[in-house]
């Protein structure tokens, strides 16, 4: 009985907990998509919008397990940032050079802690980083016209999975807010 109470209340704890991840995300987003060099042209600009497979650095590479993990962040940030470009795509009436944006998420640094290294260090084990350039090319022209460079870290002394887990969130979320800011401007 008291086992069975202790994963309800850890059931319902993590449950409630999501509004306030997806709000803390998204102020995360908003701070550090400001702090992003602006893209040399607005992206409200292009006509067409493209989003390219996600590149892994050779060091991400030679490990299998990264890349595994790596795909899954790559999902992520595809079902976040598909439904915007295709919005973007559809909008009528907005002043457009009808050219292509492209977008090519490049990930140079990835290092997420697995559960059990957690669970056994603690503290003592190397901290989450993701670091990612976010290349936006005009494809008609050849240009680069942005390359932010998103970077998250769990820090040292991350004791939960979830915490080292909420660094892809954030990650895709960044990109996600910087796109936004940027197509506004």
């Amino acid at each position: 009985m008291k086992t069975a109470f202790v994963c309800l209340t850890i059931a319902l704890l993590a449950g409630c907990s999501a509004p306030a991840n997806s709000r803390r995300a998204a102020g995360i987003a908003k701070k550090e998509s400001g702090r992003l060099a602006a893209p040399s042209q607005r992206l409200s600009s292009f006509g067409q919008f493209e989003l390219k497979p996600m590149e892994l650095s050779a060091a991400i590479q030679e490990h299998q397990e990264k890349v595994k993990v790596a795909q899954e962040f790559e999902d992520k940030l595809r079902t976040r940032l598909l439904p915007l470009l295709q919005q973007w795509q559809a909008q009528e009436g907005s002043p457009r050079t009808g050219g292509t944006l492209s977008i090519q998420p490049k990930l140079t640094e990835f290092y997420i802690a697995s559960a059990g290294m957690r669970f056994v260090g603690g503290g003592y084990v190397r901290p989450t980083n993701i670091e990612m350039d976010l290349e936006l090319t005009d494809a008609t022209a050849g240009t680069i016209i942005a390359n932010p460079h998103i970077m998250r870290s769990a820090g040292q002394g991350a004791s939960f999975r979830s915490s080292d887990r909420a660094q892809m969130d954030y990650a895709v979320e960044i990109a996600y807010q910087y796109l936004v800011d940027n197509y506004k401007k």
